[in-house]
């Protein structure tokens, strides 16, 4: 049986959530966790929580989904969920975004809530405005949301594309959106027509919490007008796509590789101007414009073009700056026009000099510009010149594909400096520059023209258009590797943002055949990646400077080994290293399911912190050793070696520093790592009692998940070799320390716990009699985690229509199978949550049914964190915890379900 993915099980999750019932709480809270970024998911979680008595955990849902989307449904709530809280000025500013940006209909219960939380709030009353923009006042003077924002109340948001049988699109007014809006096609000449509105469409990802009313005209429909065609509603502001002309869209394709030929000299340097088009986010604004106008240079001026901002804060505070700094020049559009006509305005001021294109959301280090500057006249063919930064496409840094935190100024400054120091004037060429940061040399830009909003309309591929239009002209497009500026990005997104996104996409692939595939090339070929790697470098060398280093071996796959490496690089800080970690690097495509070995990364203890420094071993084992040597590694802690190459195993014998091994599991002379098998084909996993060599050399017969290709015999002289040679062998129990000892005579390893089972730990109560006992199971369930006792415990519990219920709190390996069983399954949770999942759930007893012996398990110490009992079977460091502290139950290993279950509903402590 194929199960659903877990997109299918979240929409599952969700309409179960969504279905009156006392678990509906539950089914909402799992599908959040299946599809955290699904705001819809969200919205109901909200609703069901505020219904439920819980306003602040209502509210911080509420929260983010207002001010993401700007929905009334939202604001609504959060005021309702901050009242409820008690907190009233909180729900008074909730309630004055709603009433000032959204019409609602007259509505009795709803008016004396809002006049309730007005005067708490010290309002006499309130004003809205209703769907036909009538304005009703309850009371006379200092009312909530009396400043009425007319700019969002008539706003319409949209999206058109052209098709071959004419135009078709879609548009909502968010101030009132069931309802069809008031949308007019306007031509070249001024002749307009009202559009009719067809069909609702379902919300999609381009406008997830708005209903989005379908359009369409035909060719015959259109004739006798004249395009270009704005389509706008009674703000004037265009929708997405708009405006729009079928005849540039019909341009011949030209191939994007096509070069033209380029210019013989370097012209004139000409003075600069920095532009900069503004729509959204104030704080982000403003603090680019301060980086800015420190950074820029003494001839150079600042353009800045105010797009129509739907935010009379940002408009008021770049009238303030402009009329403060005669370097600045705003410009400002009456109506929202988009960044391509935003940005021609500015073009158009900036004649005749070079132009530094940046967004609105970067920070501009003062160093950035001289270095882009002297790369723009290093070769007569480069065109423009986009710096390296934490978001931005090919020129991401430290990680390639972005997706990087955002530093603040100071730290943009440090990297752009280190940058310079590291990679000089190095430039690299790329099929086309970056926007967010982009200089462009005059002639470049004389020869190019602007930016094509007739096709592009707003925004997304105009750029790259341009880019390629250069390039076909004979210009070159180049990466500085030695300048840094940081971007946060996607400040001035819309709400069709991501329509218009795949409506450009399209466009621009079918005007420029094999983009793709250049870009694919460019990837490939990666001819950034030594300067990404050397400033990774000069970065790692600056944080081990002037300290004593260790280094830490592991691997990338999280779970018990992350969590106690984690605390081992603290320790080691604490103690004043330096902190090295070498795990391994995932693969770009997980489903590919690439072999082991992958790559070896270096790091201080985050891998995504120098992404660069990786590592092909054998063949990178000389690179690898210089860079360790270079940055003073004293000693070496083994904690893990599954995906690296088994070169790795050697680096503290070939450094000639002291080893500690760590031991998370039984790899060192099981090659299943678990000391588990199966008894024969098809049948569940059991422990293997620990056979001597010739029963682990019949196991490793039977083939299946192998972790190590070595012949039994090889493993363990290769284990017993690397016992001997370390200075210690640490293991976090007496178990596994026996274990170990007993598989490797002479072996004595030193026992450190790693928490603290001495503290005292009050439990929960048990029910009384007659309550059902709720049982959770704790962690990712897979088979070594007892999956399959979990599925026959399910089966006689409902065999037996028993007092029992059973829930997974985290993942398991067939969610599926387990909620047909009965079981439910919260979905994995994150670093932190677990304590708030089991007050939620609210159970009785944890249930850890490892069927083999745990060398640790810190879901154990998790539950008597949560006062739980904890009831495991009699095998490894989880029993040998519970025997110790007494909190819980030990049973039998193999014991029968029917039986397991008496004793979890009979058990008291």
């Amino acid at each position: 049986m194929k199960h659903r993915n877990s997109l299918d099980t979240a929409a599952a999750a969700w309409a179960r959530g969504l279905e009156p019932s006392k678990d509906a709480l539950a089914w909402l809270r799992r599908a959040r966790r299946l599809a955290p970024d699904d705001p819809r998911i969200a919205l109901d979680l909200a609703r069901a929580l505020l219904a439920a008595g819980q306003p602040a955990e209502a509210g911080a849902e509420f929260a983010p989904i207002a001010k993401r989307h700007d929905i009334a449904a939202a604001w609504t709530g959060l005021a309702l969920a901050e009242q409820s809280a008690g907190n009233s000025k909180a729900a008074a500013k909730a309630l004055a975004h709603l009433l000032t940006r959204h019409c609602l209909a007259p509505d009795p219960n709803f008016t004396a809530f809002a006049l309730h939380v007005a005067t708490q709030a010290g309002f006499s009353g309130v004003q809205q405005v209703t769907p036909t923009g009538e304005i009703i006042l309850h009371g006379t003077h200092r009312l909530l949301g009396a400043r009425a924002d007319s700019k969002a109340l008539n706003r319409v948001e949209g999206l058109v594309a052209w098709e071959k049988e004419g135009l078709s699109g879609w548009a909502c007014r968010p101030a009132w959106p069931d309802e069809p809006p008031c949308l007019v096609l306007a031509d070249a000449t001024g002749q307009r027509r009202n559009i009719r509105f067809g069909k609702t469409l379902k919300p999609d990802d381009s406008a997830p919490l708005l209903p989005r009313h379908s359009f369409r005209l035909s060719a015959r429909q259109l004739h006798g007008l004249t395009p270009p065609f704005a389509l706008h509603g009674p703000d004037g502001a265009n929708i997405m796509g708009s405006p729009l002309d079928p005849r540039a869209l019909a341009s011949p394709p030209i191939p994007a590789a096509k070069r033209g030929k380029p210019p013989k000299r370097i012209p004139p340097q000409a003075p600069l101007a920095l532009l900069m088009p503004v729509y959204r986010g104030l704080g982000e604004t403003k603090a680019a414009l301060a980086s800015v106008l420190a950074a820029m240079p003494a001839d150079a001026r600042l353009i800045v073009v105010d797009d129509a901002s739907p935010d009379p804060a940002l408009s008021r505070h770049l009238r303030t700056l402009a009329a403060a700094e005669p370097r600045l020049t705003l410009l400002v559009h009456a109506k929202n026009q988009g960044f391509c006509a935003a940005v021609n305005t500015g073009l158009a001021e900036a004649a005749g000099r070079d132009v530094l294109l940046l967004n609105s959301d970067i920070l501009l280090p003062p160093g950035a510009i001289g270095t882009l500057r002297d790369a723009a006249y290093a070769d007569a063919a480069t065109g423009t010149v986009t710096p390296l930064s934490n978001e931005a496409s090919i020129c991401s840094y430290p990680a390639r594909h972005g997706g990087n935190a955002m530093p603040d100024l100071r730290e943009a400054t440090r990297l752009d400096t280190l940058a310079r120091q590291t990679n000089g004037a190095a430039a690299v060429e790329i099929p086309t520059g970056v926007g967010f940061c982009m200089y462009i040399r005059h002639d470049c830009l004389t020869a190019t023209g602007g930016f094509r909003d007739e096709i592009f309309a707003q925004g997304y591929g105009e750029e790259n258009d341009f880019c390629l239009r250069a390039r076909h002209l004979g210009y070159r497009h180049m990466a500085a590797a030695g300048a840094y500026v940081a971007h946060v990005g996607g400040i001035s997104f819309r709400a069709a943002t991501r329509g218009l996104m795949t409506r450009n996409g399209a466009v621009f692939n079918r005007l420029y055949p094999g983009y793709h595939e250049m870009i694919l090339e460019e990837i490939a070929a990666d001819r950034l990646y030594p300067y990404r790697a050397a400033l990774d470098e000069a970065r790692l060398r600056a944080a081990c400077a002037n300290k004593r280093t260790v280094l830490l071996i592991s691997h990338s796959h999280g779970g018990g080994v992350a969590r106690q490496m984690a605390a081992d690089l603290r320790k080691w800080r604490r103690a004043g290293y330096a902190t090295l970690l070498l795990v391994t690097q995932f693969p770009t495509n997980l489903a590919t399911k690439t072999p082991y070995p992958w790559p070896s990364l270096l790091c201080t203890g985050e891998a995504k912190d120098y992404p660069n420094l990786t590592f092909s071993l054998p063949t990178a084992m000389p690179a690898l050793l210089a860079l360790l040597r270079r940055l003073g590694v004293e000693q070496v802690m083994l904690h893990h070696t599954l995906g690296h190459d088994d070169s790795v195993r050697a680096l503290a014998q070939h450094l000639g520093v002291a080893q500690d091994i760590v031991v998370h599991d039984y790899a060192s002379f099981c090659p299943r790592v678990t000391l588990l098998r199966h008894a024969a084909p098809g049948e569940p996993l059991r422990y293997c009692g620990e056979p001597n060599i010739t029963g682990c050399i019949s196991c490793r017969a039977q083939g299946g998940d192998l972790f190590s290709k070595l012949p039994m015999r090889k493993l363990l002289a290769r284990s017993t070799a690397e016992f001997a040679a370390a200075r210690r062998v640490i293991t976090p129990s007496e178990d596994v320390a026996t274990r170990i000892a007993r598989h490797f005579p002479g072996v004595k390893p030193c026992v450190q716990p790693w928490e603290n089972d001495a503290a005292p730990r009050p439990l929960v109560p048990p029910p009384p009699p007659g309550v059902a006992r709720n049982i959770a199971v704790i962690g990712g369930i897979g088979p070594a985690k007892g999956f399959d006792v979990l599925l026959d415990c399910a089966a006689d519990a409902t065999s037996r229509n028993l007092p029992l219920t059973f829930s997974v709190i985290g993942g398991s390996a067939d969610d599926a199978r387990l909620l047909e069983a009965g079981v439910f399954v919260t979905a994995p949770y994150r670093e932190g949550e677990l304590p708030g999942l089991l007050a939620e759930t609210q159970p009785h007893l944890a249930f850890l049914p490892s069927i083999c012996p745990e060398t640790w398990c810190f879901t154990l110490g998790e539950a008597w964190a949560a006062g739980l009992p904890a009831i495991v079977f009699g095998i490894g460091a989880q029993a040998e915890r519970v025997k110790a502290t007494g909190r819980g139950l030990v049973l039998p290993l193999g014991l029968p379900a029917a039986r397991i279950n008496d004793l979890l509903l009979s058990c008291r402590f």
